[in-house]
């Protein structure tokens, strides 16, 4: 369901929940986005997360709310199995009325923010039930289903308000052995249009390039350089979407010095080019 390096494998038309394990024997989840919201909540097991910019360490209860657009992955260890429940759903999909409160006031303009977050313990039972009761939806049981889908999404969504899931402030990296990665993928996206070597994002991390280069890899699950294009790729589409600028200036402000260099990379990840998505973005 989710898009494999921008390309979309199809889109989704309605609330969908789905539930997997994953291990050390899953194929290596490539970094995406899509066009429509996520919760990835874990059941069991641990895992790394990235999301945007930060790699969160998630255990049994924690979950990643993924807002479209956000660059994101798993990766999973050899330590054992994961069970992951996953929903999708998109803006049309949600009452805004229904999540607004007198001190919170939600309009269709509104646009919710990723985060990581945990469920607190005396509630992660009531909260998997909730997305069990929606897994069970998932299957179309009859005409009723979809309206009951809604009504769990929102109360699904209003649990995350009420226990300040939202609300939480970034946590730190759990494991302080990668902290030096987190320092390294906070600065790219502070400094992506300049143009970063691999030496200067190393030194950062205070690593030598080559054992950079390999950590940064099994961390991230991407390159050095496949990361920073990707950064660079989500900014440009932005601006694609969001200015009249030329597509050379646009690549040239988000850090491509070879414009053709952008069309053809723009091209691989989105599946038409800068110009064509320009006019058509939605197809």
């Amino acid at each position: 369901m989710p898009t494999v390096r921008g390309k979309k494998r199809h889109d989704i038309d309605r609330i969908v929940v789905t539930k997997g394990k994953r291990g050390d024997f899953s194929p290596k989840q490539s970094d995406h986005s899509h066009g429509y919201y996520e919760i990835f909540f874990l059941l069991s097991g641990k895992c790394r997360f990235l999301l945007k910019d930060t790699v969160y360490y998630l255990e049994k209860g924690d979950l990643v709310f993924i807002v479209p657009g956000e660059l994101h992955h798993a990766v999973y260890s050899a330590e054992g199995n994961c069970e992951i429940l996953m929903v999708y759903f998109k803006r049309e999909h949600i009452n805004w009325n229904m999540l607004s409160t007198p001190k919170i006031s939600f309009t269709p303009q509104e646009t919710l923010h990723s985060f990581m977050g945990s469920i607190p313990v005396l509630y992660q039972e009531y909260f998997v039930n909730l997305l069990t009761r929606m897994l069970a939806e998932n299957a179309e049981i009859d005409e009723y289903s979809a309206s009951f889908m809604r009504c769990y999404l929102h109360e699904a969504l209003l649990m995350l308000m009420r226990y300040s899931v939202m609300n939480e402030e970034e946590p730190q990296l759990l494991n302080s052995r990668d902290a030096d990665i987190l320092l390294a993928t906070k600065y790219i996206y502070k400094n992506y249009r300049k143009p970063l070597s691999l030496d200067e994002v190393s030194a950062q991390a205070a690593l030598s390039p080559t054992y950079f280069s390999k950590k940064f890899k099994q961390v991230t699950g991407m390159g050095f350089k496949e990361y920073l294009n990707f950064v660079r790729l989500k900014h440009a589409q932005t601006a694609l979407l969001t200015t009249t600028s030329t597509i050379t200036d646009i690549a040239l402000e988000n850090g491509f010095n070879d414009s053709n260099y952008f069309k053809d990379l723009f091209k691989k990840m989105y599946g038409k080019s800068p110009r064509e998505f320009r006019k058509h973005p939605e197809d």
